[in-house]
């Protein structure tokens, strides 16, 4: 059996029906995030509601249920928007925040149970918070309960039950979700399908000719999502990789398309991917690789001397005429930059020429 978690992107009005296109029967659990972007300047439903909770403009309201309502007139969901959204609103600000910010996904995943003829099965109900940590054997053993006997199931991800009430994961915490689903239901894969073609060696929103990573392992992937990739939340990693579970990420607007898979078996490419945060502000740029020591300091070396740094030794601070470099390391598996300003597009050319 599969276990499908959509992104946001996917639960949009115009994007549902992939999401009926891409289930076969050999899928049981479906976990879901908040309805997601349509456009370049939306705003993501769980951004709204946080504004919502805090400012109580009942114009941020009416812009989420509409989202909503269109997603349900739209697809012909078989479901009363109108009633479902007016009881979702009458406990939006009842409670805390983090109980206002996981109405998103508890509506998608109520709207998406509904348009697939499938059994809601309520978050909070099956995930189990012991204080800040996930309680992973409380929740395996609840979602074991719940599935049992259901034949395809719909559950929203994000949220969950903790001592005081409704609690979240971080964000992009519907990756955990899915995770655990997977886990306890025994699927056979775990598919994560988003708007961009699998891990690939940069974000393609950033810089052009990225490459999609056809293999990697676990250990990888966790690196890279720490590394500041927002392809899959760091936490979703463990559950599956525990139960041998691989992990396809996929891109939902092309189901037969690059994708990548997640297993044991490490990548064969010697880059990995080149992903940049920003911390403390500053910018954090992490090069994943597989590359003797040796070519990766030699490309850096070039770097730096190209960019009119001056570039000492590693481990040491160095200065530059445009870009201040606090700090770089490199070992075996991983290079690490931080400086005062975004390096990314010049670094990435450097490791693809």
């Amino acid at each position: 059996m599969i276990t499908a978690k959509f992104g946001g992107t996917a639960i949009t009005p115009a994007n549902l029906h992939f999401v009926k296109d891409i289930l076969t029967p050999f899928h049981n659990r479906v976990v879901v995030s908040a309805v997601g972007k349509e456009y370049a300047q939306d705003v993501k439903t769980t951004d709204l509601l946080y504004r919502y909770y805090v400012t109580g403009d009942e114009g941020v309201w009416r812009a989420i249920a509409d989202k909503y309502a269109r997603l349900a007139a739209v697809n012909c969901i078989p479901i009363n928007a109108e009633e479902t959204l007016d009881e979702a609103h009458s406990r939006a600000r009842s409670r805390d925040t983090s109980y206002c910010m996981s109405l998103g996904e508890e509506l998608s995943a109520k709207f998406v149970a509904k348009y697939l003829n499938a059994t809601y099965v309520e978050a909070d109900e099956i995930v189990r918070f012991n204080g800040s940590k996930l309680s992973f054997n409380a929740t395996v053993s609840l979602m074991k309960r719940a599935f049992k006997g259901v034949e395809l199931a719909v559950t929203g991800g994000y949220y969950g039950m903790g001592k005081y009430g409704r609690q979240t994961f971080s964000r992009g915490g519907s990756d955990v979700t899915g995770a655990l689903c997977a886990v306890a239901s025994g699927s056979s894969l775990y598919e994560n399908w988003t708007d961009a073609y699998g891990v690939q060696t940069a974000n393609p929103a950033l810089i052009a000719g990225v490459r999609t990573i056809p293999t990697m392992s676990y250990d990888e992937m966790y690196r890279l999502s720490v590394g500041g990739a927002e392809v899959l939340h760091p936490d979703a990693v463990s559950p599956v990789e525990r139960s041998g579970i691989p992990i396809r990420i996929g891109n939902f607007f092309n189901p037969d398309g690059a994708s990548t898979l997640i297993s044991n078996c490490p990548s064969r490419n010697e880059l990995l991917s080149v992903t940049e945060k920003l911390a403390d502000g500053k910018f954090v740029t992490t090069v994943l690789h597989a590359m003797p020591l040796s070519k990766i300091t030699q490309i850096f070396s070039r770097f730096f001397c190209d960019n009119r740094f001056r570039f000492d030794c590693f481990g040491k601070s160095f200065s530059a005429d445009r870009v201040e470099v606090y700090s770089f390391e490199a070992d075996g598996s991983r290079a690490l930059l931080v400086t005062d300003a975004s390096v990314i597009r010049s670094l990435y050319g450097y490791f693809v020429s």
